[in-house]
């Protein structure tokens, strides 16, 4: 009798624990919140971070990404439900993350954000002197989109992330002899023909050497591999690595078709949202 007791109290124990796990995360579970992307290890990696499920811990958070160019999301890690950051290495790539917390056999998905660079199509800028918008920046507040700008114009001084000069005072009828560069806007107060550029609170911004490899990683910011100004800018292609120093945003940019003529050329950009990231794989 006192065997069959015995018996007994193990299966409803392990009953009542079967029925406890079978339930977890059957109405208690929940996905992440506020999930964030970041860069890290000097902006070749991806920090994740977000805060815990509504419904508590989960069993385990899993990280998935899915690769520029493919279709499909792969599961890169599963880590501790009492953990609520994990670093990935995409190997230069960019691409979607999202993050899931596991209560049981159930998974609840966090919003999905991205590392994609965004483009902005192809654009006119002027010489400095010549007719035209000669100014180029990011919607930093809004889609992070790019926008030509006028010098001219004080109210434009914190839209304008860099300018097309050739550091001499032309005529306005032209010509727009080379070398042209760009130009941190803050500079343009002092530059030879900038005489129209008015004083105003004009943004600082960095330029890298002209890039071999555009779907390269960036150069880390440095007094050595960074500068206000950039030459270059001419009839061939060339790609150019920018930094937002007040908001530690990376960019690249594309410049060719420069008509000393015309005082025009094309620009075509791929802006990394992501802080510090200095992924651009496009």
């Amino acid at each position: 009798m006192k065997q069959f007791l015995r018996l007994l109290a193990v299966n409803i124990v392990t009953v009542a624990i079967a029925i406890l796990s079978g339930c977890e995360g059957e109405g208690d579970g929940s996905a992440p919140q506020n999930l964030v992307l970041g860069g890290t290890n000097y902006g070749q990696e991806v920090l994740l971070s977000w805060e815990e499920s509504s419904g508590g811990p989960p069993g385990n958070y899993l990280i998935y990404f899915r690769q520029i160019d493919t279709t499909d999301f792969v599961l890169g890690a599963t880590i501790s439900g009492d953990t609520l950051e994990y670093t990935h290495d995409p190997q230069g790539m960019t691409g979607d993350y999202y993050v899931a917390a596991r209560f049981g056999g159930t998974e609840y998905s966090s919003d999905t954000l991205t590392t994609i660079p965004v483009h902005t199509d192809i654009a006119q800028l002027s010489e400095l002197n010549a007719a035209g918008e000669s100014g180029y920046g990011w919607a930093l507040a809004g889609d992070f989109s790019g926008s030509v700008y006028a010098m001219t114009n004080a109210s434009n001084a914190p839209l304008v992330d860099f300018y097309v000069t050739n550091f001499a005072n032309d005529s306005v009828s032209g010509p727009w002899p080379a070398p042209w560069y760009i130009a941190s806007p803050d500079t343009a107060v002092d530059d030879p023909g900038g005489t129209s550029v008015p004083q105003a609170d004009w943004r600082a911004t960095w330029f890298s050497d002209p890039l071999l490899d555009p779907q390269a990683i960036l150069p880390n910011f440095g007094p050595t591999t960074y500068f206000e100004y950039m030459s270059g800018i001419q009839a061939d292609t060339i790609y150019i690595g920018v930094y937002l120093e007040a908001e530690q945003h990376y960019a690249l940019a594309k410049f060719f078709g420069a008509d000393t003529t015309t005082g025009t050329m094309q620009v075509e950009t791929w802006f990394q949202s992501v802080p510090d990231l200095r992924l651009l794989a496009h």
